[in-house]
């Protein structure tokens, strides 16, 4: 008689947990430093605004990247989240674009754990995350700035703002394996 295996559930090693806890730390620390010039920026010029805001979806992609463990990005944004709304008034609200991205972030890289994602994928990655964050954003746009120059400048800025993080981590991860930190 053939018996059933059991299911076993494929869970976070707890080091990929742990790292990207430790990133969240850092983004929340990131995150607070950035927020008296994004608010500015918010009611002043979103294209500028989704330039500087590209920052705040760094660790959540490191994390995902360094890890190499799906949901890390998601858990990593929740996280940062979670910090920054005990201290910062404006944290819960910003835990929802964040976690949007990061979850565009984990769905675009590969989804099977220990596999690395390519440069042209992590790239890829941050400009769909750029596009989810231009869409998320859209609902709170006050009305002068709905204009198509406006509304046009702002998306490419957010796609911008998304590849240079995409590229800023590209360029971390080398670094860490070069340094034999990470495979």
């Amino acid at each position: 008689m053939n018996e059933a295996r059991p299911r076993t559930v494929r869970r976070a090693p707890t080091s990929a947990l742990l790292i990207s806890a430790a990133f969240a730390a850092v983004q929340a620390l990131i995150f607070v430093m950035v927020v008296p010039v994004t608010s500015l920026l918010a009611v002043s010029s979103p294209p500028a605004y989704a330039l500087v805001a590209a920052v705040h979806t760094a660790m959540p992609l490191l994390a995902r990247v360094v890890t190499r463990t799906p949901g890390m990005a998601v858990f990593t944004a929740a996280v940062t989240g979670l910090l920054t709304s005990m201290v910062s008034p404006i944290g819960p609200l910003a835990v929802v674009p964040m976690v949007c991205a990061a979850l565009v972030l984990d769905l675009v890289l590969p989804l099977q754990r220990g596999r690395a994602a390519s440069a042209r994928r992590i790239l890829l990655a941050g400009a769909a995350a750029g596009v989810v964050l231009f869409l998320v954003a859209l609902p709170v746009f006050s009305p002068e700035h709905l204009v198509p120059g406006v509304l046009i400048a702002t998306l490419i800025a957010r796609i911008a703002g998304e590849l240079a993080v995409a590229a800023g981590v590209i360029g971390v991860r080398r670094l860490l394996v070069r340094a034999g930190t990470i495979r």
